[in-house]
């Protein structure tokens, strides 16, 4: 490769500095486009940008590109280049030929893709004419400058490199295979950018996050931004890990259904009564007044029928009624959308473990005075838990705080 070989860009920040420019303006959008007299442009623009500073050596500039829309019917742009170690390009903006200088080397009309063929010299001028005939303008959005000779001559033998003016041939033909091929190579070259969220093409066609998705067997909600899709791609292969947990299943409600959940599982937190271990008789405990029950031959039992738990399976009947069992609760607040309160259901349905049980609970407000209930009428304003001798502890409603009716 070519020690010498480099580009530059030439409208930097949209400002294009360096550039003269006549008849020209710059457009919201950076571009440089004809002024326009009572929304009719101008029939001619002329710049001229320069001098730009290649390597310290005197290096060959080699091409000039142009970024720009197609060029509107009725609009045409010449492209020209002027090289030189010192001084200055000499052009006058206001004569039928402002390029007229023999140091300046015009391209083709309408050629936006150039070989400078200038001698190589360590400063670079480029400059244009702008042609309309009233209906539209060109808009060039950018110009790239390539320095140094790197060419495909470099992927053939070196027989073909020796100098002289086949050399130069040589390379001037080989750049227009270049010029031709030069949007496949970039492609190649922006490939690894495919593979990044926060690169990678959104829009369609195609989305790129789409295609991207698909190799992660991740589902994008079409409610979702580009932004927040690319986060949440960013992120998908770390949640595959926290599958079948309660902070992944949370994460997948808030991601695909927009709440943010609570999410409760009683079995952790059911143990096996044991006095003077988890129970303190007298404290945590009281003997309720009933019957005595347990395995009474004859009446709850039947000889050689009738067996207590093994070992291995002790306690386990406290546990059918809570184990593989959890609870969401959502707020009604978060249920703004119609449909919502369904894609918490299809996430859950989704993305629970296979085994579980869920209760979806919509928290409500149940208690509000002069609303919904009227104090000493249809509400009482409870006195805390009655007498802990009837065995339980009864749940009261309490001014101020928010009940939880529970939904299927």
């Amino acid at each position: 490769m070519d020690p010498t070989s480099g580009y530059l860009y030439l409208n930097l920040a949209n400002e294009w500095p360096t550039f003269e420019r006549h008849g020209l303006d710059i457009a919201p959008d950076g571009s440089l486009t004809l002024q326009a007299a009572g929304g009719v442009p101008v029939p001619r623009g002329v710049f001229r940008g320069g001098p730009f500073t290649g390597p310290g050596e005197p290096a060959p500039w080699s091409r000039l590109r142009v970024e720009t829309p197609p060029l509107p019917e009725g609009t045409h742009v010449r492209l020209f280049t002027f090289t030189a170690d010192g001084g200055d390009a000499p052009y006058d903006p206001s004569a039928d030929e402002p390029f007229s200088d023999p140091g300046w080397r015009a391209a083709p009309r309408d050629v936006l893709d150039v070989w400078i063929a200038n001698p190589p010299a360590r400063r670079l001028w480029v400059g244009g004419l702008v042609h309309s005939d009233g209906r539209a303008s060109p808009r060039l959005r950018q110009m790239r400058v390539d320095h140094g000779r790197d060419t495909y001559l470099d992927f053939l033998p070196a027989v073909y490199a020796r100098d002289g003016p086949q050399r130069d041939f040589l390379q001037r033909f080989l750049a227009l295979a270049g010029s031709d091929l030069g949007g496949l190579e970039q492609a190649i070259a922006d490939l690894p950018r495919l593979f990044d969220p926060a690169a990678a093409p959104a829009g369609e066609p195609p989305s790129w996050l789409s295609w991207l998705a698909g190799w992660l067997a991740f589902d994008l909600d079409e409610t979702w931004t580009p932004e927040r899709a690319r986060d949440y791609l960013s992120r998908a292969f770390a949640l595959y890990g926290q599958r079948g947990t309660v902070e992944g299943l949370r994460r997948y409600l808030k991601w695909y259904a927009g709440v943010e959940a609570r999410i409760e599982e009683p079995g952790p937190e059911t143990v096996l009564w044991s006095l003077g271990e988890t129970s303190t008789l007298g404290f945590t405990t009281r003997l309720a007044p009933a019957h005595f029950q347990g395995a009474v031959v004859g009446t709850t039992a039947t000889l050689g029928q009738t067996h207590l738990s093994r070992a291995d399976g002790l306690g386990a009947a406290l546990f059918e009624d809570t184990a593989h069992r959890f609870t969401v609760h959502v707020w009604c607040a978060e249920l703004r959308r119609p449909g919502m309160l369904e894609a918490v259901r299809a996430v859950l349905e989704r993305d629970k473990p296979a085994h579980t049980a869920y209760h979806l609970c919509v928290i409500e407000p149940s208690l509000r005075v002069g609303a919904q209930a009227r104090v000493g009428i249809d509400a009482i304003v409870a006195q805390g838990p009655q007498a802990a001798q009837e065995g339980r502890a009864l749940d009261t409603a309490v001014l101020a705080e928010r009940a939880a009716p529970c939904e299927k």
